[in-house]
């Protein structure tokens, strides 16, 4: 059944007195902040995304208190960063409503957006709310649209995902309105302007026996959607993957990628997935070796229709004797690449990188976080981009705060060209002085040779948005601050 969003397109008015346009074109190379709260609102930002699309066009969202109460709010730059909105827009319309984890996806088309949201019932439970642009963030639809069927707000809705194929639109979710939380997934074949009603993606059953959570999703432009998610039916979580080959509107018998162990024995978390064409890569970390979690990898080379019986490892350390955690992994071709955090020498994590070709690793994995010594600090967080030729790898880094003990993360990367050859150095990102403010929710995003990047940054004293665009190879240099009124 398609429903029809109701509101209509309301213009924004950005800035006081202005037209709508972007400010004065900024030097690129510097940190430039974009979250633009007034100064007597002091807000804290957090949960910051960005999506670039093909023009180089960037779109940023994330949360904010300036107004009382957390809302999304959004700015953009239409020439790589080099100028932004003058005003940051507020973006859900709900009233005495808070929100949580947004997610942006964009394309030559428009800008889309969706977030948990408790503005239903009297239970304060998260529904899965969107909106759109279809004029370059510049107006918004006027009433926000529930993807979901639950107008009373029974049910708690959590982790939305959004991904954009051409004219097509999805939002994966998970739901406990069967009781323990089941996969969903809402579908648009007009970018935003119509949904289906949701389905439910993971097929145990009866629904709701077993918790199915923190999905992620990939799509083609022929249709076929990917899911993977965690899933407990089996008694410890395992990787789930289903496929659909209808946009959405229906889904083939789920499978389990993280084979070569039984069912449920043990845990399998934070799943990742990449699909190029009929390729289809999941990544996860996983504990069936030891108390230290390895890293495990599945490949399709159909499309997901089907997969190896048995899991592959990907570091190549003892097994089940370090932990390496939190991977993620971009496709290229039958080529996968992997990042993840690794504690092989103590004490602390590295970040370690190696390639996959048609599901089997190449050579060995080879450190990113080159510019300090193994085990030194913490690297961790990382978010890849790739232009199909290069690979874009960026990460939070704490070694100058393990060198003087006294500071906070700084922001590095690394990137690799498409056969895996990493350069010998890697490249700080943010120019403010060694560990002089903490740094989080970095996104990255590789745009011809160009890096974009993202990130909320404490430096003025709470938490702000802040961007930055370098040619790829170089780094930020440091720039004395200047006092900035709030």
């Amino acid at each position: 059944m398609q429903r029809l969003s109701l509101g209509l397109l309301v213009v924004m008015v950005i800035g006081c007195g202005g037209d709508g346009g972007d400010t004065g074109v900024m030097p690129l190379g510097l940190d430039t902040r974009i979250d633009l709260a007034p100064q007597s609102s002091d807000p804290d930002s957090g949960d910051t995304q960005m999506c670039v699309d093909d023009t180089g066009t960037v779109y940023v969202v994330w949360i904010d208190d300036r107004d009382d109460s957390p809302d999304v709010w959004f700015n953009r730059s239409a020439n790589g960063g080099a100028s932004w909105l003058p005003s940051a827009v507020k973006l859900n319309r709900g009233l005495d409503n808070n929100v949580w984890s947004p997610d942006v996806s964009c394309n030559k088309k428009g800008v889309y957006v969706v977030w948990e949201d408790d503005r239903d019932g009297a239970l304060q439970n998260h529904q899965i709310y969107f909106n759109r642009s279809m004029d370059g963030g510049e107006t918004w639809l006027q009433n926000d649209v529930l993807l979901e069927l639950d107008a009373e707000g029974r049910s708690f809705s959590q982790g939305p995902k959004l991904k954009s194929v051409g004219d097509d639109l999805y939002a994966v979710w998970y739901d406990n309105a069967n009781g323990a939380y089941d996969i969903f997934l809402a579908g648009s074949g007009d970018n935003g302007k119509t949904w289906r009603d949701p389905v439910r993606v993971d097929s145990d059953e009866p629904a709701g026996v077993a918790r199915s959570g923190n999905p992620q999703i990939d799509a083609t432009e022929n249709g076929r959607v990917y899911v993977v998610w965690e899933d407990s039916r089996n008694g410890n979580s395992d990787i789930y993957f289903a496929r659909s080959d209808n946009a959405g509107s229906s889904f083939k018998q789920d499978q389990r990628p993280d084979g070569g162990d039984d069912l449920g024995a043990f845990h399998s978390f934070v799943p990742r997935m990449s699909a190029e064409g009929d390729n289809v890569y999941v990544v996860w970390h996983d504990e069936r070796n030891g108390a230290g979690r390895d890293i495990f990898l599945n490949y399709s080379a159909d499309g997901g229709a089907n997969w190896s019986n048995t899991a592959v490892r990907v570091d190549s350390d003892n097994p089940g004797f370090f932990n390496s955690v939190f991977p993620e992994v971009i496709t290229l071709g039958n080529q996968a690449h992997v990042v993840w955090q690794d504690l092989r020498v103590s004490p602390g994590y590295d970040m370690y990188y190696r390639v996959v070709e048609n599901g089997e690793p190449l050579e060995e994995e080879v450190r990113l976080d080159v510019g300090d010594d193994p085990g030194l600090s913490h690297s961790m967080k990382v978010s890849m981009s790739t232009n199909g030729v290069d690979i874009a790898m960026a990460w939070e880094d704490s070694r100058h705060d393990a060198t003087d003990g006294d500071g906070y993360d700084d922001l590095f990367y690394n990137y690799a060209s498409a056969d895996g050859t990493l350069q010998e150095t890697d490249f700080r990102i943010d120019s403010l002085a060694d560990g002089e403010s903490f740094k989080f929710d970095l996104n990255v995003h590789l745009h011809g040779q160009k890096i974009f990047t993202v990130w909320t940054d404490g430096r003025l004293g709470t938490a702000d948005v802040y961007f930055k665009s370098l040619t790829l190879g170089e780094e930020g240099e440091f720039v004395e601050p200047v006092a900035e009124a709030r």
